[in-house]
């Protein structure tokens, strides 16, 4: 929340009953390598189970939804089509929905603010990285895209999204006064979300975006990089 609570404690205090912790791409404490398996475990705080959602299964089980009566959602999104929370909000949202469990999700603001860019999606080419056609940044915040999602993809579920109050899609992140929680170990700052929209396509390349390095998805380059020839083509382009 604004203050830096997380949401197991807020809920806690609040006398909401959790049976059940999820988690997306990267873990449910945002620690993972991207892309790498996450493990299902348990809390340490509070005992509760956490089922990972990139694992062995992209979508709750049955087994994984017994006992729920609501289904929530609160993921900071990256603000570009290539994140994975958004596809993992679809999975949940089909699997709750065909259980009858309503969802809700507890909306945040777009970290890179409402500008669009980029070439939208070829739905032939949907995938995880992928999911809905939109814009390579789209402008939009998740819990606009999973009202998009119900719309697009016909998902039966009952959704209810509350709306990240006060924002507007001329802030960037650094303008709501929030703490500013990375979605991932390789999105580390708000420097790093504006770039990611363009600089993850060099990920289809033999260039690096400098993952691991101190400044990943702030650079592009490699060891045989003839710069003053790129530099030269950039600005002549």
């Amino acid at each position: 929340d604004s203050r830096g609570t997380g949401d197991v404690e807020r809920l806690r205090e609040a006398g909401i009953d959790l049976v059940a912790l999820f988690s997306p791409e990267p873990g449910f404490r945002g620690t993972a390598d991207p892309g790498a398996v996450v493990m299902s475990t348990s809390d340490s705080a509070t005992g509760l189970p956490i089922s990972s959602l990139y694992g062995q299964s992209s979508a709750p089980t049955d087994d994984m939804l017994c006992g729920l009566d609501v289904m929530l959602i609160d993921l900071q999104d990256a603000g570009a089509r290539y994140y994975t929370y958004l596809a993992t909000t679809v999975s949940v949202m089909k699997a709750s929905g065909a259980h009858g469990i309503p969802v809700v999700v507890l909306d945040r603001p777009d970290p890179v603010g409402g500008a669009v860019q980029g070439n939208v999606l070829d739905t032939a080419y949907t995938s995880a990285v992928g999911r809905l056609a939109v814009p390579m940044r789209h402008g939009m915040t998740l819990g606009e895209l999973a009202r998009l999602a119900v719309s697009d993809l016909g998902i039966k579920v009952r959704l209810t999204v509350v709306p990240a109050a006060g924002w507007r899609r001329s802030m960037a992140f650094d303008e709501t006064g929030l703490p500013f929680v990375r979605p991932s170990p390789n999105l580390p700052t708000l420097e790093s979300l504006f770039h990611y929209p363009g600089l993850c396509l060099f990920e289809g390349t033999n260039l690096s975006v400098g993952r691991g390095s101190d400044a990943p998805f702030e650079q592009v380059g490699a060891p045989w990089l003839d710069t003053t020839t790129v530099l030269a083509h950039l600005r002549a382009a």
